[in-house]
């Protein structure tokens, strides 16, 4: 009898171009099975991967057999490999940040619990008693639905691969929202941070004041921030295309492209960076080559919280973060005026109907948006006069939808 290795390792070159390391594995009768992704892309991962898969007893599916849910789940969420996210990629926009959440939910949550049960095993009752035991672990409600979420789409995808017959999550409601309600900077904040002594408030930090002021009279993500250059910035506006996160500088996440205007005031704070980055990263310490990292803008934020008199026990109980300022500027911008397809064109979360609707939209027709943001910007011991808060001229913006990216200087 020929003996062999549980498992041969080699190297494949997918269409991405990219270098994977695929793997032999043998039925029970000793014979060489088709070779399969492992998703790594070195040796050393993919040995000890599959190594773990043996011990669990999912690196061969028995014949015939009913698989464990471990079986099935091989190469789930894997980007090169993964069956269902190669389909889905066809006809929808998936980030590789949604596919990598989810191989991290599988790893550390789905299989721990469910691995070793057989696919058909898995019921109703079984969800009830995960929903009950993540519950005594403490786990909230809402992070319980997103993992409940992940669950689910890999059900539905066994049905629709005929290894088993029945969705048993299809009569399974979500947990109640436990979600703590969002609160956010008020204005009499904002003037704090922004509107008095900045050097003092910010540690003389010009970029921790700039992203978050741009954050409060914008409602940009941070990683659209981050990932803004100087060759985007404009009179009146800058023109929204790109974001800049752990994978690098790509399009934002809702894919849309569009003009945002600010006030003169702002445009000078950037303008001050762009002296310094020319048309690269604004948000730069090396010159514009490459950005700050995400991580300090919310330091540098709840630091400037602490220098206007909010505690740590406050920023934790009220959940003060820089994302808060997408709220913040979007209910300054209804309590303004503005519509709710409105706002939600200017700060880009916009669901596919707005999409369509805004597909050709003219940004200049916003003039309320620069009143909304020069009252923001009105020191808080000033009296307004009779036009405190008109918008200046109208903007025109040129269209830029498929405008190429500048070189840097």
């Amino acid at each position: 009898m020929k003996i062999h290795n549980d498992f041969t390792l080699y190297f494949r070159v997918v269409p991405s171009g990219k270098r994977v390391v695929y793997y032999y594995a043998y039925d029970e009768n000793g014979k060489r099975l088709y070779g399969k992704s492992t998703g790594e892309t070195t040796m050393t991962a993919a040995r000890v991967k599959l190594n773990r898969l043996f011990k669990e007893g999912a690196l061969v599916q028995k014949k015939n057999g009913m698989p464990t849910f471990a079986e099935y789940a091989v190469g789930w969420w894997e980007w090169e490999m993964c069956e269902y996210l190669k389909k889905r990629r066809k006809r929808f926009t998936i980030t590789k940040g949604y596919a990598d959440q989810c191989k991290r939910t599988l790893a550390n949550v789905l299989l721990p619990y469910f691995g070793k049960m057989k696919m058909d095993k898995i019921t109703q009752n079984e969800f009830e008693m995960f929903f009950d035991y993540m519950m005594k672990q403490g786990y909230k409600n809402t992070t319980i639905n997103g993992y409940f979420g992940t669950m689910k789409t890999m059900m539905i995808e066994a049905v629709d691969r005929g290894i088993i017959t029945l969705d048993p999550t299809a009569k399974i409601g979500r947990l109640v929202n436990d979600r703590k309600e969002l609160q956010i900077i008020t204005q009499i904040e904002f003037k704090k941070l922004f509107m008095g002594d900045w050097e003092r408030v910010w540690g003389n930090n010009r970029i921790g004041y700039t992203a978050n002021k741009l954050a409060a009279l914008s409602g940009m993500r941070v990683s659209e921030i981050v990932g803004l250059k100087g060759c985007y910035l404009y009179d009146g506006y800058i023109y929204l295309c790109m974001q800049y996160d752990e994978y690098g500088y790509r399009p934002t996440k809702t894919k849309d492209k569009h003009n945002i205007p600010l006030p003169a005031s702002m445009i000078a704070d950037l303008n001050e960076l762009k002296k310094i980055n020319g048309d690269g990263f604004l948000f730069s310490t090396n010159g514009g080559g490459k950005p700050i990292v995400r991580r300090s803008v919310y330091d540098y934020f709840h630091s400037a919280l602490r220098n206007i008199g909010i505690s740590d026990e406050e920023i934790k109980n009220r959940k003060l973060h820089v994302h808060g300022w997408r709220h913040f500027f979007n209910t300054e911008m209804l309590k303004g005026g503005l519509t709710i397809t409105q706002a939600q064109a200017i700060t880009g979360h916009k669901s596919a109907r707005m999409t369509e609707l805004y597909n050709h939209f003219d940004p200049t027709e916003f003039v309320k948006v620069r009143e909304v943001q020069d009252a923001l910007l009105v020191p808080e011991t000033a009296q307004p006069s009779d036009n405190a808060g008109r918008a200046g001229p109208v903007l025109a913006f040129p269209v830029r939808d498929n405008e190429p990216e500048r070189k840097q200087a």
